[in-house]
């Protein structure tokens, strides 16, 4: 299995000043270099301390059942859609 990852970066204002890559970049292309060539059997421990980076980091998720009320959703009407039935063998 081989996996790729692709960065773009927009183009440059002026031709011929070429500016520096950022370090949270350059960090953040390290990290996906390093994620794809550890072995398997590394990947459990980099998922545990994947974990708790996100903990430290990120906010938690919400708690399952909440909604959050801070997103305003819009709706429309439309036609209603015709769906085919479909049954299923509960053997």
């Amino acid at each position: 299995m081989f996996g790729a990852h692709f960065f773009t970066f927009q183009a440059q204002e002026t031709q011929g000043s070429p500016q520096a890559i950022p370090p949270n970049i350059v960090a953040r292309l390290y990290c996906h270099a390093m994620v794809s060539a550890l072995p398997d059997e590394a990947l459990p421990d980099l998922a545990e301390e994947l974990r708790d980076l996100e903990t430290q980091f990120l906010e938690p998720p919400l708690a399952q059942g909440q909604l959050d009320l801070s997103t305003k959703l819009t709706a429309k009407l439309g036609k209603p859609v015709a769906r085919p039935e479909f049954y299923v063998d509960g053997e």
